[in-house]
């Protein structure tokens, strides 16, 4: 299963700028590879095809299971749990909004957006998915990077080989080679949001990928933030997002530093009015 699930990798690599109307897309392997695939679809009672589809895949990489809660979807590099907090139902809801409340360890102030959104009930028909620390090694040790040094919004699908070692948007040495990549990627993988929102710091905007365009001139004005289109990172979720599944309402919220009460409560608002209407 290590040699397939390398392929696997390879393939997500490989397929990053190409739209894709399914989670799982068929893949196609080498001779080696291909018999390996064979024999595990064997064993496992679906088509020997040497292919990997979607129900070979769901065997290979099961979704994570999200029932309402807090669930621990994997660790960090220094074993810190990755948690996060399923608010609605999942199963039935329209509308599936994962939020990411600090992707960098000293850009955290999109946490208390995400606790004050925790506090209510969702809309009808929404489920939200709060990340709130999805580097929590950086959030500890107050940098930006995890405990590698990795800027792991620089080490997603699309990574793309830059910078050196203690720089600071060095992309680690290949894409997905962090814990924290790999989680956020199966829970996107997992949830499979109809809307993904991630704060950051310090630029003061409103940045979109997929569709997000109507939906971050909606929340720039709700927080009088003005909306910027901002570079596609290579290896940045929102670039992978935007690529591969631009269906997705993208939104990247760069607060300014400090954050004063009044702005902080306009971007719950702005958060809520998204999750309820996208």
């Amino acid at each position: 299963m290590a040699s397939i699930d390398t392929a696997l990798r390879a393939s997500e690599v490989r397929n990053h700028g190409k739209a894709a109307r399914s989670g799982a897309p068929a893949v196609y392997f080498g001779p080696e590879t291909t018999a390996r695939v064979k024999s595990f679809q064997k064993r496992n009672k679906v088509p020997v095809t040497g292919v990997v589809d979607e129900a070979t895949e769901r065997l290979l990489r099961p979704r994570l299971r999200l029932g309402t809660g807090r669930t621990t979807i994997g660790r960090s590099v220094q074993g810190r749990p990755l948690t996060v907090q399923v608010i609605g139902d999942l199963a039935t809801a329209r509308r599936r909004v994962v939020v990411l409340g600090c992707v960098h360890g000293n850009e955290c102030e999109g946490v208390p957006i995400v606790d004050a959104v925790a506090k209510s009930a969702p809309p009808a028909g929404v489920a939200y998915v709060l990340y709130r620390h999805p580097n929590p090694d950086g959030a500890a040790a107050d940098t930006r990077h995890n405990a590698r040094g990795v800027d792991l919004n620089r080490n997603s699908i699309g990574w793309k080989r830059a910078h050196k070692r203690g720089d600071v948007y060095y992309p680690g040495p290949g894409a997905l080679s962090e814990p924290e990549s790999v989680a956020l990627r199966d829970l996107v993988r997992s949830v499979r949001p109809t809307a993904f929102v991630t704060y950051h710091q310090a630029i003061n905007c409103v940045d979109y990928a997929g569709r997000g365009g109507p939906w971050a001139t909606q929340y720039a004005r709700i927080t009088g933030m003005p909306v910027k289109v901002l570079p596609a990172y290579p290896g940045s979720t929102a670039t992978w997002l935007g690529t591969r599944y631009p269906d997705i309402v993208s939104l990247t919220v760069e607060l300014p530093r400090p954050v004063s009460a009044s702005l902080m409560k306009a971007n719950v608002v702005a958060l809520k009015r998204v999750a309820a209407r996208h």
